[in-house]
């Protein structure tokens, strides 16, 4: 069965691209790969339902090195939306909560340094306040490798190899109930006034004095939320991502990765915000935004691809001042688009990338022609001659007027490849395309999974297939955590099909509380692949009202009426947990009755949450 499941939850997604692109530059906008970034946690990595304590922050730069907080009472909460532009984020209280990453070879002992984070800071009030911190205590300088805080006036302070060159920021100061990309970094091979600095927003805020030339080898934890595990004082904030490298990335690198984090989270950089896709009015192309660029000689970046699998490299002209970006619209990278195609295309993808070519001061520069290289894994069988790379050049928001562009080449490792592509400039869009669907479809032929609590004791799955070639059979699974997983029950497959099938399992046994389902299909030879997670919520107790949501599917409207009284705090997510909810606007609202229009959504299944309830909704 040729397919791909796009929907996989985010760590599984964070196996997949390291292990077949570690070539590449697949860190936090497209900077360093394994070798380098150490750290990259994300809270939209987070599996979680709104409010649960968390005893795991998984890593997403491929290293392992997870936060953890086994200690009930002290945990951290997840946040399913947040201030940080509606993005998921783990809530530190500020009065205990902590997290520990445990030590690592690539965390210290190292000539430089550098650190991202991504927080909203609550409780600064002169008190020291540790975003991280990697000691024993203040007083113990053995093993003292970094520790970087909130202090004395709400200053950002920071100690590299104990506390003897201790700098802060000086006239810079920080606020509560505000969000900050901030930065630090470490520079052994800099002049000694110069080893160290720190940045707030994308401004260089502090540079000071450094003895040292190498950290310390330290071996102790990374504390998040503390200067040191069982520091007296905490920071109460929200922590969106938390990002390391075991170097002091290069301007151009810094610039990057400042844009990727300000447009995912909505933060205005004060200096050298230079993508400007992500804002409302070109369209919200704020999503894996990855970029490449030049300010001198020895200051560059020319190869990026980050978490996407989008990778752009080899500028023909990339001069100094010089940098491109690119971010995309969260649609889905399946060719299920079947109307806004030129002449001699069959279909396109629905996720549509849009790019910022200019100068550090905005302006439009050319970088030259540029090599664009797509990782296809699990997209099935591919024909190279079929695939089409499509650029809105007059940039109208339409590729049916527009020329395609053949020519693409198998790199080997599903991975295919348009050399010397020239048609992309500033503010263009672009996409992949398929000449012949039959042959290569480049599809998710599982068109939709979804769980349905019915009652107190049984739940619908029900999942759809457009296409099936050697399907054998579905293997339904259950989970408590979406880690470990049981097999309740099987479906045989259709073998082969060209038709839309749609199928139904009910688990007349389910857990009470939250269970995880996913479907596992089987070839007939065996191999195997699994679908997206969709999870639901069973309670023992009697729900206090009932609910009615309608129509559903919808095309516009919406309305979740109930007999009793409805949560007011409605929030809605697509199926990848992706906050939508701006995008979503309330027309009329009682304590029984809400009425919302959905026009702005594309077609997908959402889901509008409020307090313990999920309703799924299929937009039409």
């Amino acid at each position: 069965m040729k397919k791909v499941y796009e929907k996989v939850m985010p760590w599984v997604i964070s196996v997949l691209l390291l292990s077949t692109n570690t070539y590449a530059q697949t860190g936090p906008g497209g900077v360093g790969n394994t070798t380098n970034n150490g750290i990259w946690l994300r809270a939209q990595d987070v599996i979680a339902v709104d409010g649960d304590p968390i005893t795991s922050w998984n890593d997403f730069s491929g290293n392992s090195n997870a936060a953890q907080q086994p200690t009930l009472g002290i945990q951290p909460t997840y946040r399913a939306t947040s201030a940080l532009n509606n993005q998921p984020v783990i809530r530190f209280d500020g009065n205990d909560d902590e997290m520990a990453i445990a030590d690592a070879d690539i965390l210290d002992g190292t000539p430089g340094i550098t650190y991202f984070a991504v927080v909203r800071p609550n409780n600064l009030n002169g008190a020291p306040r540790g975003i991280l911190g990697k000691r024993i205590t203040f007083t113990n300088t053995t093993n003292y490798a970094y520790t970087w805080f909130f202090w004395n006036g709400n200053r950002l302070n920071n100690d590299i190899e104990t506390q003897n060159n201790r700098y802060d920021s000086g006239g810079n100061t920080f606020n509560n109930a505000t969000n900050y990309v901030l930065s630090f970094d470490f520079d052994g091979t800099r002049p000694l006034n110069q080893r160290s600095r720190m940045y707030s927003n994308g401004q260089l805020i502090a540079q000071a004095r450094e003895d040292a030339t190498t950290l310390n080898n330290s071996n102790q934890p990374v504390a998040l939320g503390a200067l040191n595990v069982g520091y007296n004082t905490y920071l109460g904030a929200d922590y969106a991502e938390i990002i390391h490298f075991n170097y002091a990335v290069n301007t151009t690198q810094r610039t990057i990765i400042n844009n990727y984090l300000a447009a995912k989270y909505g933060i205005g950089l004060t200096t050298q915000d230079l993508y400007v896709q992500d804002n409302v009015a070109n369209g919200n192309f704020d999503f894996e935004v990855a970029g490449i660029g030049r300010n001198s000689a020895s200051d560059f970046h020319n190869d990026a691809q980050g978490s996407a699998i989008l990778r752009i490299n080899n500028p023909s002209d990339l001069n100094n001042n010089e940098f491109l970006l690119w971010g995309h619209n969260n649609l889905r990278q399946e060719a299920d688009n079947f109307t806004d195609l030129p002449a001699g295309i069959e279909a396109r993808f629905s996720r549509v990338w849009r790019p910022n070519e200019v100068n550090n001061a905005g302006s439009p520069v050319d970088v030259g022609a540029i090599d664009l290289e797509w990782n296809l894994a699990g997209l099935g069988t591919i024909d190279v001659a079929d695939l089409r790379l499509l650029v809105d050049t007059d940039n109208d928001g339409f590729f049916i007027d527009e020329t395609p562009i053949a020519g693409a080449t198998a790199m080997g490792g599903d991975r295919y490849a348009f050399a010397g592509v020239t048609a992309i400039s500033n503010n263009t869009r672009f996409t992949l395309a398929t000449a012949r669907r039959s042959i290569t479809p480049l599809p998710i032929e599982l068109l939709s999974f979804n769980a349905k609590a019915v009652s107190s004791e049984e739940v619908h799955l029900t999942w759809q297939t457009l296409t099936e070639l050697n399907n054998a059979y579905f293997t339904i699974e259950r989970s408590t955590d979406a880690t470990t997983w049981e097999a309740i029950g099987e479906v045989p497959g259709a073998g082969n099909s060209a038709s839309l099938l749609s199928y139904l399992y009910v688990d007349q046994a389910p857990y009470q509380g939250i269970s995880y389902y996913r479907l596992k299909q089987t070839d007939f030879d065996g191999t195997f692949s699994y679908s997206s997670i969709s999870d639901v919520r069973l309670e023992q107790e009697e729900v206090p009202y009932t609910v009615r949501v309608y129509p559903n599917p919808t095309a516009h409207h919406l309305i979740i009426e109930g007999k009793g009284n409805l949560p007011n705090n409605w929030q809605v997510y697509t199926s990848l947990g992706q906050n939508v909810t701006g995008s979503v606007r309330l027309i009329q609202s009682t304590d029984k009755r809400y009425e919302f229009d959905l026009s702005l959504l594309s077609a997908d299944t959402y889901l509008f949450k409020a307090t313990d309830k999920i309703y799924k909704v299929q937009k039409l």
